[in-house]
C-alpha cells in the first residue's frame, strides 16, 4: 500500500538530489528514508532513481511518478484545507484574487484592513484578469475576488463594496492640462490609449467612449498592459488613458508629469466589490470585511451598501 509519506520522500529527493538533505527536510533519518524508497521501488517494480556514488537522478519513469505524487500531495493538502475551513474559517489563509488594474493601489489597504479584524488570519494574494478570477474562483484556487461590476454568475454572489471615479490623464503640455473637470464630449477619445484586451478596463473605456474611431490616433504598435506604462507613453507625448481614482496617487508620484482631470459625468467610472461562492463557509470573514471597507473606506472612493 502506498502512503503519502512515500510521495513525500521522492519528492523531497526529486527537488534536492541528495538522500541526505531530503532525510533532514522531511526530519527522518537517511538510513529510513532511503530503506523507504527501496520498498516503494520493489512494490511498483520499477526503479525510480538512478543512484551512484555522485549524483543521484530521477529515471524517466521515476519523473512520471514523481511528477503524479506532486499532484497527490497537492490534493490531500486541499482535503485537509477544505476540511480546516470548514471547522475552523480563521485557520486557513484567506485567498484573495485581483485584478490587474486594482492589485497595486489596493493590497496594502485590503492588507491592513484584514489585519485589523484578525491578527492570526493569513492572507494569500493573486493578481490576474478578471475572466482567470471567475475560472480560479470555480476551481477554488481562490476564496473571494475583487472585481469591476457587477457581475452575474450562476455560482457566485457579486458585493459591491465602493464605486470610484475615472480621470482623464495627460500630459503637463497637453492642450487640456489646465482643466481641472470636463464634460463626457470634451474628451479626446481618438488619442485614448487602451490596455490589452485581457484587462477590463479596456472594455469599459471603450463602452463608456462610444466611439468606434476611440484611439485611433494612437500608433497602431503601441501597446501596454499596465496603467504605469500607459502614462510613461502619455509623458511621452503618446494621448491620454483613464485612469481610476485610486490609481492617481501612485501613478502622480512615478510621473509627475501627468495631469489628472475629473470628468462631470459620472458614467465615467466602475463600482468595485467582491465575488464569492455561493454557500462560502468563510462568507461571515467576507462580509465582516465588506462592513470595514464601507465604514473606513479607501481615499478618494465612495462607499456603496
Amino acid at each position: 500500500m502506498m502512503k503519502l509519506r512515500d510521495l513525500e520522500y521522492i519528492t523531497a529527493i526529486d527537488r534536492y538530489l541528495n538522500f541526505g538533505r531530503a532525510a533532514e527536510a522531511c526530519n527522518v533519518s537517511q538510513p529510513a528514508l532511503s530503506a523507504q524508497v527501496k520498498k516503494l521501488e520493489d512494490r511498483l517494480g520499477v526503479e525510480i532513481f538512478a543512484r551512484s556514488n555522485h549524483k543521484v537522478m530521477a529515471t524517466e519513469a521515476g519523473h512520471r511518478i514523481i511528477e503524479t505524487a506532486k499532484d497527490m500531495l497537492k490534493s490531500a493538502r486541499q482535503i485537509k484545507d477544505y476540511a480546516a475551513e470548514y471547522r475552523d474559517p480563521m485557520s486557513v489563509p484567506l485567498k484573495i484574487g485581483i485584478f490587474p488594474t486594482l492589485a497595486p493601489f489596493i493590497v496594502p489597504y485590503i492588507a491592513k484592513t484584514v489585519h485589523g479584524l484578525s491578527e492570526e488570519l493569513k492572507l494569500i494574494f493573486r493578481e490576474t484578469p478578471t475572466q482567470q478570477l471567475i475560472a480560479d474562483l470555480e476551481n477554488r484556487k481562490i476564496d473571494i475576488a475583487m472585481v469591476s461590476g457587477p457581475i452575474t454568475h450562476p455560482a457566485n454572489n457579486f458585493t459591491p463594496v465602493f464605486r470610484e471615479d475615472f480621470f482623464l490623464t495627460v500630459s503637463d503640455s497637453h492642450r487640456l492640462a489646465n482643466h481641472d473637470k470636463i464634460n463626457a464630449h470634451e474628451i479626446p477619445k481618438e488619442e485614448m490609449i487602451l490596455l490589452d484586451k485581457d484587462h477590463c478596463l479596456h472594455d469599459e473605456t471603450l463602452n463608456l467612449c462610444q466611439n468606434k474611431n476611440t484611439g485611433i490616433d494612437v500608433p497602431e504598435d503601441l501597446a501596454a498592459t499596465s496603467l504605469l506604462t500607459a502614462t510613461h507613453y502619455i509623458t511621452q507625448g503618446y494621448g491620454s488613458t483613464l485612469v481610476p481614482a485610486l490609481a492617481k496617487g501612485f501613478l502622480g508620484a512615478a510621473n509627475p508629469a501627468v495631469n489628472f482631470i475629473a470628468i462631470a459625468d459620472k458614467t465615467y467610472g466602475r463600482t468595485i466589490g467582491f465575488l464569492s461562492r455561493k454557500g462560502c463557509p468563510r462568507e461571515h470573514i467576507l462580509f465582516a470585511l465588506c462592513d470595514e471597507i464601507r465604514s473606513n473606506p479607501p481615499e478618494n472612493v465612495t462607499p456603496i451598501g
